[in-house]
């Protein structure tokens, strides 16, 4: 009775855990006795399970106790570390990418076969996936509830995503428009163009609402409650994802930046699953094996692109989301955290809405100082990149309306 009391609650916490929960260290000694460790400088309200005593071969001879983990609920502790770092490292991908530029016309305007150029090969693959799967592990976080109304859940939505996309939009049009030196320069008359259609790094925000919007849908039809469901809806999302741009599609506008939420629907599914399923997920190391193999391939698919640009680029390319999907899943499996990814993670909308600010103008300073090379640019754009949105965060945050009209907070 003991064993399977024992091996139920190790089951639980593991199911736990994919629920957002974290997992520390626990010993429970013969005598109903415990000893928590604790990650130093975090605090959590956690509640105990009682674990009746019985032998177990992970029992310590010297000490007489064995380790288990103990939940604590993401309610009462504060964020999940380890996503917090990747959203720390997704936020730093995507500011690198932007200085240094999607293009040979854009950003840094470095041109093949330069080493960031490379670099970026590399950024491009990973960095929006990641931020992607990321927002769908937070979705997950929260039981669906039907009961609270779909109109509820559009009008939170769109003041988190929609009103800063307009405000932050506008205002980065009418900097890029009046300062000299910057890339891609609108015409005012086509300001309107910015609101429906993807613009520059804003793309995202209308694509995942519309994502949110359509797991929002799903879930109320219960497509997504098992993980044979979750495949179905996940090869769906696939091939769309892979037709987004072709054949009929290719001449659809692409209104609201529809294509771009087609294109990121399936690595939001896998953050989704990686909350909800993770127990068949992640409690059989078969699974992690071939999710490991799977992810290195994409290693090599990324060094095709680079080393033999062409046909074969276009169908490694095409393969890459069959590769992306297991190395996320394995991500958003891990366990390391790191302070500063954390610290840089928790700004990351925010340094998303404003770091093509300091993209841009780190850029423009610095070759008005004269200096022109790589490195210094490149340092010094994602430092002014990635904290000047962090002041513009705090400072935003004390007025009402600037921090619902910039933040998406109320």
């Amino acid at each position: 009775m003991c064993s399977i009391l024992f091996d139920a609650y190790c089951g639980l916490a593991l199911a736990m855990e994919g629920q957002g929960y974290f997992f520390y260290s626990l010993y429970v000694f013969k005598k109903n006795t415990a000893k928590i460790r604790i990650l130093p400088g975090r605090r959590c309200i956690f509640t105990i399970l009682k674990v009746c005593q019985c032998r177990n071969k992970e029992e310590n001879s010297e000490t007489g106790y064995r380790k288990i983990p103990y939940i604590c609920n993401m309610a009462n502790a504060e964020k999940n570390l380890s996503v917090e770092t990747l959203r720390g490292i997704a936020i730093l991908l995507v500011v690198v990418g932007h200085v240094v530029g999607s293009g040979p016309g854009g950003g840094m305007k470095i041109d093949f076969p330069h080493p960031l150029r490379y670099l970026y090969v590399w950024i491009d693959y990973i960095q929006m996936p990641l931020f992607t799967a990321i927002a769908g592990w937070a979705y997950a976080l929260k039981p669906f509830s039907a009961s609270s109304g779909f109109g509820s859940f559009v009008r939170k939505k769109a003041l988190r995503l929609l009103v800063p996309m307009a405000a932050v939009g506008t205002l980065y049009f009418l900097v890029q428009y009046l300062m000299p030196g910057t890339n891609n320069k609108g015409e005012l008359s086509q300001m309107w163009r910015i609101y429906v259609f993807p613009y520059t790094i804003y793309w995202y925000l209308p694509s995942l609402f519309l994502i949110f919007v359509v797991q929002w849908w799903m879930d109320s039809r219960k497509w997504m409650d098992t993980p044979g469901k979750w495949a179905v809806c996940c090869m769906a999302a696939l091939i769309l994802s892979r037709i987004n741009d072709v054949w009929i599609l290719h001449e659809v506008p692409d209104l609201f930046s529809f294509k771009g939420a087609l294109g990121q629907l399936p690595y939001f599914f896998v953050g989704v699953a990686s909350c909800r399923f993770a127990v068949p997920l992640y409690s059989r190391p078969a699974v992690r094996h071939v999710m490991l193999a799977v992810a290195l391939c994409g290693i090599a698919l990324i060094q095709t692109v680079w080393f033999y640009p062409g046909k074969c680029a276009s169908l490694s390319m095409l393969l890459y989301p069959v590769t992306l999907i297991p190395a996320l899943f394995l991500l958003l499996a891990s366990k390391w955290h790191n302070r500063f990814f954390v610290w840089i993670g928790s700004y990351a909308y925010s340094i998303y809405l404003f770091h093509g600010f300091g993209t841009s103008g780190g850029r423009i300073i610095l070759k008005m100082m004269g200096i022109d090379a790589i490195v210094p640019i490149l340092l010094s754009a994602t430092f002014i990149a990635t904290i000047g949105p962090v002041l513009v965060d705090k400072l935003l945050d004390r007025s009402g309306m600037l921090r619902m009209l910039f933040l998406g907070r109320k």
